[in-house]
């Protein structure tokens, strides 16, 4: 009996690791988009208004309610901020990014994520796919599920260096002493309008807990493939036709 059951082994273990990898070949890349002034709205839609809703620069009042739309950092140059540093503004309002994506097929979906950036203190984002009163759920590096791409030393990094890139395209992972960071997925879309609600958190005691939000990703979800579905379903035959007899 020992003996059949170590013949055994190798043909299950071989059909185990084959359905677990027709699975994993089946996930797909994340598509970064970069929030901008063009998909970044007020939560009901409405068009951000310079000067009133953001400043192209720094402010430097705290709790002005109004968003810093800096460039020259991050993805393409660009990156909003709710409080420049040395300052606070728990009264930022939030904001809505909508990107338009291709339909999934039959069985398929988006996850979705929030991209933003965290230097060597506790930089902070809120994230939701809805516009749910109070605060939102709010991420940390450390917060469970959150990723951070680039652990090495300071410096400009990309995603081209990972193996495999998790990205569709080369993305900004490392500038200076900051690092791109991507929430654990907010939800799965099912339509072709993805919309992420953001904000900074509404107790920030310091500009060491400030937002930088600098973009959302979605991911194309394929259904369970069918090489996977029939590797499993051969598996359960074998189990069920190899079982000991008492």
């Amino acid at each position: 009996m020992k003996k059949q059951l170590n013949q055994l082994k190798s043909p299950v273990a071989t059909m185990v690791m084959a359905a677990l990898a027709s699975i994993a070949v089946a996930q797909t890349p994340i598509t970064f988009v970069n929030a901008t002034t063009n998909n970044t709205t007020l939560p009901n839609g409405d068009p951000l208004i310079p000067g009133t809703h953001y400043y192209v620069g720094q402010t430097w009042s705290p709790n002005d309610a109004v968003w810093d739309y800096r460039t020259g950092y991050a993805n393409d140059g660009d990156i909003w901020q709710n409080a420049s540093s040395g300052q606070i503004d728990t009264n930022a309002f939030r904001l809505r990014t909508t990107v338009t994506v291709p339909a999934p097929g039959p069985g398929q979906y988006y996850e979705v994520y929030a991209l933003f950036w965290t230097d060597t203190s506790s930089w902070r984002i809120a994230a939701s796919l809805t516009d749910a009163p109070g605060q939102l759920p709010l991420y940390l590096r450390d917060s469970p599920g959150v990723t951070q791409f680039w652990t090495g030393a300071d410096g400009t990094q990309y995603s081209t260096v990972l193996s495999p890139n998790p990205f569709t395209t080369s993305v900004l992972i490392s500038e200076g002493n900051r690092r791109l960071l991507m929430t654990p997925s907010l939800g799965q879309v099912v339509g072709t309008t993805i919309s992420v609600y953001i904000e900074p958190d509404r107790n920030q005691a310091d500009s060491n807990q400030r937002t930088w939000f600098d973009g959302i990703g979605y991911q194309l979800i394929p259904e369970p493939s069918t090489c996977a579905l029939v590797g499993f379903g051969a598996l359960i035959s074998v189990l069920a036709l190899r079982r000991p007899q008492k």
